[in-house]
């Protein structure tokens, strides 16, 4: 039996909200991901998929790109790399792109930083040739694509320059790990796998098999859960009822006995407005760099909706029995490989999977515990085989 929250003490640890899937363009959504409770941000930027913190200028990228760039004909562009000097078809180009060039000099795209928030080094990187995929990794200083936006707003793609990572999966999440901050700690996490990607079953299970920090998939997505899906009639939702989770596609997946943490994150929703949902609850000993990103990499938190004070009080789990406390009433349901097991309302619940005869061989149970203010949390996986 493994069990992440083996070794929490729930009185005392600090839950610190994160998620490793979000958009911070500016200084304004900055403030809003901290005024609803953000405070560890690995922030998941792209155009270029880079790391963004505290020092982060818009021009480090357009006048002082410090990576190659990667051409259609296989061959790469050396950095320095000011792109002032590459784009010499601004007359091809649409506004507000068209305007934007030249490039300058700009200010911090962050320049009020509170003192109590954590960045941590990350980016969402896509653009692979074997796969829809998008991913994060929480950790990871790794760079890829350039300035242009995904639909070639500049050009690039026309004048011979790749967008996005431009070779195969497995090559990137090897560079991924080298870039990694801290060895034990961070990892790749499966973006809006159901909806957005749509990725097959069996690639899924192969990036899960490829490296153990390949950390697990997206189990909510705000901004997904947002889109209008009516707008395309004949699209029919693989096997989810609700529009951004991918609760089910997890299940399945833990099914197989696989070890697949489940992230819940605002993506573009912080972006879209302060009613946005989707976080991580870390839970560690301290509140660092350090302990965020390995509280990620060994399952030591748990998803939710809004963080708006739902609280779990005490869990343990063990070969016989899940128990449970909460701080206000709740609804309570056990979940493994043969659905929902057990649903209960209160302040408490116990799962005795010794009591159940059709249970005594489980492969994984987890718990989802919801209250009548909309708040869910999604703990993580106890896996038996």
């Amino acid at each position: 039996m493994f069990n992440p929250y083996s070794n929490i003490n729930w009185e005392s640890v600090n839950r610190i909200p994160s998620a490793t899937h979000m958009h911070i363009p500016n200084q304004q959504i900055l403030e809003n991901g901290y005024q609803y409770g953000m405070r560890h941000f690995p922030i998941s930027n792209y155009y270029p998929s880079a790391p963004h913190d505290e020092n982060t200028r818009r021009s480090d990228f357009t006048l002082h790109q410090h990576w190659p760039a990667k051409l259609l004909n296989g061959e790469t562009l050396s950095p320095p790399i000011n792109w002032n000097e590459i784009i010499t078809w601004q007359d091809e180009l649409v506004e507000p792109f068209s305007t934007n060039l030249p490039f300058s000099e700009e200010e911090l795209m962050f320049p009020n930083v509170p003192e109590d928030l954590i960045f941590s080094p990350n980016a969402e990187h896509h653009g692979f040739t074997n796969s829809k995929a998008h991913i994060c990794c929480p950790g990871s200083s790794f760079i890829s694509g350039n300035i242009d936006p995904q639909g070639n707003k500049y050009n690039l793609h026309k004048h011979g320059f790749i967008v996005g990572f431009g070779d195969t999966w497995q090559n990137a999440f090897d560079l991924i790990f080298k870039e990694l901050k801290f060895a034990d700690a961070g990892g790749i996490t499966i973006n809006h796998p159901t909806w957005f990607s749509k990725l097959p079953e069996a690639q899924i299970f192969e990036m899960l098999d490829y490296d153990e920090r390949v950390l697990g998939i997206e189990i909510y997505n705000d901004s997904v859960g947002r889109k209008d899906w009516s707008i395309d009639p004949n699209y029919e939702p693989p096997d989810e009822k609700k529009y951004g989770y991918s609760t089910n596609l997890w299940d399945k997946i833990l099914g197989t006995g696989r070890r697949c943490w489940g992230f819940s994150v605002p993506d573009h929703g912080v972006e879209l407005g302060a009613d946005w949902k989707g976080r991580n609850i870390l839970l560690v000993p301290e509140f660092t760099d350090y302990n965020c990103l390995k509280a990620y990499r060994h399952g030591n938190f748990y998803g939710c909706l809004k963080d708006n004070g739902l609280r779990v009080l005490s869990f343990n789990a063990s070969e016989s029995k899940l128990e449970v406390k909460t701080n206000r009433q709740a609804t309570f349901k056990f979940i493994t490989e043969k659905g929902i097991v057990k649903q209960s309302d209160g302040y408490e619940a116990c799962f005795e999977i010794s009591q159940e005869k059709n249970n005594l061989n489980l492969v994984f149970a987890r718990l989802e515990i919801s209250d009548n203010t909309g708040e869910c949390l999604f703990l993580q996986p106890i896996m038996y085989s």
